[in-house]
């Protein structure tokens, strides 16, 4: 460990003093790098300039981080180079990256809050949606891996890491045959630590939309049992339904059967075999994007059988943002709205 410290400091100042100190005193450590690339008369200089950059920042950490400063970097043949992530709404016409004339260097720098997390990708010649080559941190998403940012204040959640130590619930597989929708749905169903089907204390049940994916990509079953384990919540039933046309049942031509569905066929259902708090109060529905906007529609249409309803970055926009000007706007119902949203994030 000595040693690789040491080599990187090496690497380190092997590179500062390569770099040409006049009135730039002031500019950060890249900025310093990119004066003196333009300050560099010929494309070998400036060849030879990034290739001791992309060893010394290799060592650091790429994207190139400085307080609350991310510089994005790409070295490699292309005619353009876009960013496309959280920030920009995942649109790369906003976030185009400069180029270094007669080279192959490619960057780009934005400011961040200081715990910010954000996924981000390349798009190379305006098509070509790639991976930052130099940044060995994904991250999984709903529509496959993305590069991951995180700043120097960034905390990871301990709660959805798996902890060997602690008490686990147990899954329950299985299909559900709706006959409103005509269609089979996957159900997991999670049951807590020292489940009692015969207690006289029944459990309140937790409905997650894009089920699947909480668990896949959400690590739902590490957060609820480290979150029973620490006491921060009761214990619960939770059931994860996996949708057959997200698109369409969440926020398109069959969302209203989609909510009658969920309603008046799985939740009967579930009530009928496990343990379960038969009111309103003892049910919540979520969902993340789309899923939080079913799960909107879905209580607001059904509260005598949703009291609660998480609205997990919810995207209200389908059908003239319905689902929001109902909660907003609507008749008031006995329904507890609990929603969050990313800084880079809207209602939309």
């Amino acid at each position: 460990m000595q040693k690789n410290n040491c080599d990187k400091m090496l690497i380190k100042a092997i590179f500062l003093f390569i770099l040409t100190y006049t009135s730039i005193f002031a500019q950060s450590e890249f900025q310093q790098f990119i004066s003196h690339l333009y300050n560099l008369g010929t494309v070998e200089e400036k060849n030879a300039a990034i290739d001791s950059f992309m060893t010394y920042a290799g060592t650091v950490g790429i994207p190139f981080i400085e307080e609350d400063k991310a510089n994005f970097i790409y070295n490699g043949s292309a005619t353009s180079i876009s960013i496309a992530g959280d920030f920009n709404g995942w649109d790369p016409s906003e976030t185009k990256m400069t180029n270094i004339d007669g080279t192959s260097f490619f960057f780009k720098t934005m400011t961040f809050e200081l715990n910010a997390r954000l996924d981000y990708k390349f798009v190379l010649n305006n098509s070509d949606w790639i991976l930052d080559p130099e940044n060995p941190n994904h991250i999984s998403g709903g529509f496959g891996p993305n590069s991951e940012l995180a700043m120097p204040e960034y905390i990871q959640p301990w709660e959805i890491n798996y902890n060997p130590s602690i008490p686990h619930g147990t899954q329950v597989r299985t299909i559900f045959s709706s006959l409103i929708m005509a269609r089979d749905y996957s159900v997991i169903i999670y049951l807590p630590p020292g489940y009692d089907s015969l207690s006289a204390s029944a459990y309140p049940t937790v409905y997650f939309q894009d089920g699947g994916d909480y668990i896949a990509l959400g690590s739902a079953l590490n957060v609820i049992d480290n979150l029973i384990d620490s006491s921060k919540i009761e214990k619960v039933i939770a059931v994860f339904v996996s949708p057959t046309n997200r698109n369409e049942e969440y926020a398109g031509a069959k969302r209203h059967q989609f909510a009658e569905f969920f309603a008046t066929e799985l939740v009967p259902h579930i009530d009928s075999i496990y343990n379960t708090i038969q009111l309103p109060s003892g049910r919540l529905v979520m969902g993340d994007s789309f899923g939080g906007n079913i799960s909107g529609l879905i209580s607001y249409k059904y509260p005598e059988i949703f009291g609660n309803c998480g609205l997990h970055s919810a995207a209200f926009w389908p059908n003239d943002n319905e689902v929001y000007n109902l909660i907003v706007t609507g008749e008031k119902k006995e329904i507890n709205f609990a929603a969050t949203w990313g800084i880079y994030e809207g209602l939309s």
